[in-house]
């Protein structure tokens, strides 16, 4: 029987490490975790519904980390979703509520706090939270994709496959280690130096400079890294 290690190559799929597997062609990542914790869950159920609404998105910041591993929590699971008009909207929202959501700004129930939500958060590119559950923390932070960026991590995202089950949609790790840079704090250079150090073996180098020259920032940090590992 066939064990692959980390670095290991075959065909177009490379194994990072004995429960992370990239197929690069096909830019599907194949993840198993002996058990889940809440933001996975969290981040699962919402992810779900927005593919049964046909609705396309990413996941971007924290999470990503905490999905792979990093062993911190988070308050909230970034989502950015396409742009969609106040029917759609309406609609999806009667779904999340079917599947156990709520809306933590207004009443998700009530079509007209639907529509003041859309109005006065969504449109104004301000994001609304939704909560699953009891579960108020972590709860999901629900914005549409206004920037270039934002349509970029939608239009490039990568697909996990998490214990052969669910279906999570992640930004660009280039794009994503960048912009965890970019934020700064101690907390999101952690991210980016896990994510760069768990993903070095197909990583775009050139890309993440790129990434950076655009943001503005220096990505000596992750160098440093790359040649310390």
């Amino acid at each position: 029987m066939f064990i692959a290690k980390a670095g290991d190559d075959v065909g177009s799929v490379i194994y990072i490490s004995g429960n992370i597997a990239v197929d690069v062609s096909r830019r599907f990542i194949t993840l198993s975790k002996k058990s889940l914790v809440t933001e996975d869950i969290v981040a699962i159920e919402f992810a779900s519904t927005l593919d049964e609404v046909g609705v396309s998105y990413t996941v971007v910041a924290g999470y990503v980390a905490i999905l792979f591993g990093r062993s911190r929590r988070s308050d909230d699971i970034d989502f950015i979703v396409e742009q969609m008009d106040m029917d759609s909207f309406l609609d999806l929202c009667r779904v999340l509520r079917e599947r156990g959501f709520d809306v933590m700004q207004g009443d998700i129930c009530d079509p007209g706090s639907l529509r003041r939500l859309y109005e006065r958060y969504l449109a104004e590119a301000y994001a609304v939270r939704f909560m699953y559950r009891d579960v108020v923390i972590p709860n999901i932070e629900f914005r549409f994709a206004k920037t270039l960026l934002h349509k970029y991590s939608i239009e490039n995202s990568l697909v996990v496959i998490l214990n052969n089950r669910y279906r999570i949609r992640i930004a660009p790790l280039e794009l994503q280690i960048a912009y965890k840079l970019f934020m700064g704090s101690n907390k999101d250079v952690g991210d980016a130096v896990f994510l760069y150090t768990l993903f070095k073996p197909i990583l775009q180098r050139n890309e993440i400079r790129g990434w950076c020259e655009q943001l503005g920032i220096d990505c000596s940090l992750l160098e440093e890294v790359a040649e310390s590992g």
